[in-house]
């Protein structure tokens, strides 16, 4: 009788150790799963922050650039016979926030220009139309040669109503922000 309750005991010891192992077994599973879907969710967070990022980067980029150019016709209507130097030229939903710095051969305004997406009901303002899109210009600098200032908007050129073509360096830094 003894006998047959070690062996009793004995199975029951193996059982309850099979029992214990199985369960032991699930919850490393478990924990495995779960970290590896905790894992799973971060990296995801990882690449929307990183999404998120280059969109923000894509909606605020700095622009530096520098130039020589010789002024050409102007393209608005009405202004064919005048010479212009664009320092920086307009880009569909980019606006444009910084300074230029310029030196030109001849004197002339220096004018941002921000596109209008609405018939402008203040008919005071002058209008640029070039080609099916209409500016409204902003004069910052009046009949200058060299100089800088800080400008806002769609683009900023130097401008001059006399026909003589004339040459300018210039280096724009700024901010392109997309419009929303």
């Amino acid at each position: 009788m003894d006998t047959k309750l070690n062996n009793d005991n004995k199975e029951i010891g193996h059982g309850l150790f099979i029992a214990g192992l199985t369960i032991l077994t699930l919850a490393i599973i478990s924990q495995t799963v779960f970290v590896e879907s905790v894992n799973t969710v971060l990296a995801q967070q990882q690449q929307q922050q990183q999404q998120q990022s280059q969109v923000e980067v894509e909606e605020e980029k700095e622009v530096g650039q520098q130039g020589n150019q010789t002024s050409i016709a102007h393209n608005a209507k009405g202004h064919e016979s005048h010479q212009v130097i664009i320092f920086q030229d307009s880009s569909d939903g980019l606006t444009y926030s910084g300074t230029v710095t310029f030196n030109l051969s001849k004197p002339a305004d220096v004018i941002s220009f921000e596109e209008v997406t609405e018939d402008p009901t203040n008919a005071t303002k002058k209008i640029w139309e070039v080609g099916d899109k209409k500016y409204v210009p902003n004069t910052l600098l009046k009949n200058v040669t060299n100089g800088s200032v800080n400008f806002n908007g769609s683009g900023i050129l130097a401008h001059s109503t006399q026909g003589d073509v004339y040459t300018g360096s210039y280096t724009v830094n700024d901010t392109a922000t997309r419009n929303p």
